[in-house]
């Protein structure tokens, strides 16, 4: 094995990060993104086969393979889902065997590409509707603050806002719990993009979306908003809820059905492959 004398650097052609050639004749890993990146002086001919160009390197030991060497499998790692690519030794088997093997086949029967410009507009309109819930829901916070302590209708005595033990307790209290859910939401609405959960998210996003409504009307009534004198309050309240959770019924519901047709095709592949 050829040592390189001088540690030289080179850069990940897949992340741009600055790669340490430890070796020049061997595949070095990009500490940044783990891909794999040929040494200066490496052959680019299958370990197996002379003369034969390489496709994959394995991620355990680094050797290159051909097509005719190489196993790919597809791994789920923390939610994300990795091709791992390992040649035939039964060490590299064995280190790979978390990962489930690829089914070339089964995964031409479930391509998806024809759905990734409706995906695309899903993101971007359940995006926006939750972005536009956690801006409503600090407005509101805000608002309820500022009634509560900063008017003379908040500071009148009794109360007109229901409290615990002091005043202004729980408009705190579900002010948090507010920001919470439209947090949730959004985390969920980021959901929808991706393939494997976009059934079950657009499902969870609709049944929670009605959830906040009616925790929103719960809070409406809790802080007693119909006797606030300002009138104009409460319909610019309605009318910027009503528009973001428009948005993230539309997406939802159009997440659900794209959702069901992608189970639809999955589970037709597992038919017609026997799969099942």
């Amino acid at each position: 094995m050829v040592m390189a004398t001088a540690i030289e650097h080179i850069l990940c052609p897949v992340c741009g990060g600055r790669v340490s050639v430890e070796h020049s004749d061997k595949v070095n890993r990009c500490e940044y993104c783990a891909s794999p990146v040929l040494g200066p002086s490496q052959s680019r001919d299958c370990i197996n086969h002379s003369g034969t160009l390489a496709k994959a390197s394995c991620h355990v030991c680094g050797d290159l393979v051909c097509e005719d060497c190489m196993h790919v499998r597809i791994g789920d790692y923390g939610g994300k889902l990795f091709t791992v690519v390992h040649c035939e030794k039964p060490e590299c088997q064995l280190e790979s065997e978390w990962a489930k093997p690829l089914n070339r086949e089964f995964q031409k029967l479930t391509n998806f590409d024809w759905s990734d410009r409706m995906d695309n507009v899903i993101l971007r309109v359940t995006g926006l509707g939750a972005i536009l819930i956690m801006l409503f829901e600090l407005f509101f916070i805000i608002s309820m603050i500022w009634i509560q302590f900063f008017t003379p209708w908040g500071l009148s005595d009794p109360s007109p806002i229901a409290f615990f033990f002091i005043r202004g307790d729980l408009t705190v209290i579900l002010s948090i719990l507010g920001n919470v859910m439209s947090a949730i939401i959004l985390q969920t609405a980021l959901q929808v993009y991706v393939h494997e959960r976009q059934l079950a998210s657009g499902v969870f996003l609709l049944v929670f979306l009605i959830v906040e409504v009616l925790f929103l009307l719960a809070r409406g009534v809790v802080f007693n908003l119909l006797s606030f004198p300002e009138a104009w309050l409460v319909p610019f309240l309605l009318v910027s809820f009503g528009v973001a959770t428009l948005l993230i019924l539309v997406g939802s519901m159009t997440a659900i059905a794209v959702g069901w047709k992608k189970r639809d095709q999955v589970e037709d592949a597992k038919i017609r492959l026997g799969l099942e």
